[in-house]
Formats: C-alpha cells, structure tokens, sequence
C-alpha cells in the first residue's frame, strides 16, 4: 500500500510542477527535446540510410546532368 501511496504522491508532484510552470517554458522545453530527438530512419535503421545515401548520390547527380544536357538540347 505504501508504493501506491508514493506513486500517487509522485506524480501529483511532477504533475504541479509541469501546471505551474509557464507555458513559453514549456513549449522551449518541448522543442528541444524534439530537436534533440534523431531522425526516425536513424533510430530505426542505424547507418543505413547514410550509407544509401552515399551510394545512390552519385546516381542522382549523374540523371540531373542528363536531364538537364537533354532539356538544353530539346530547346533549340
């Protein structure tokens, strides 16, 4: 019974404290803690998409110079 008690006391605390606190406060408080948060590709998948990302740029990079010799070329 004495742990339920505590609990309760517990939170009713922190539930106060977050009341009390003003609300510019808490949304600073609330932004950086999204700021801090990674990106969810990166907690899922770790290095992964990095590396993809590397692997495939070049790729890209080569298809936007096509496109664009291509478009140059239809325009005269």
């Amino acid at each position: 019974m004495a742990k339920s008690d505590e609990l309760v006391k517990y939170v009713t605390e922190r539930f106060i404290r977050y009341i009390e606190m003003p609300k510019e406060v808490r949304r600073q408080v609330r932004a950086d803690r999204r700021d801090g948060k990674e990106p969810w590709q990166y907690r899922w998948f770790g290095m992964l998409p990095v590396a993809i990302g590397m692997w495939t740029k070049p790729l890209r990079e080569g298809v936007r110079r096509l496109g664009r010799s291509l478009g140059k070329g239809a325009e005269r």
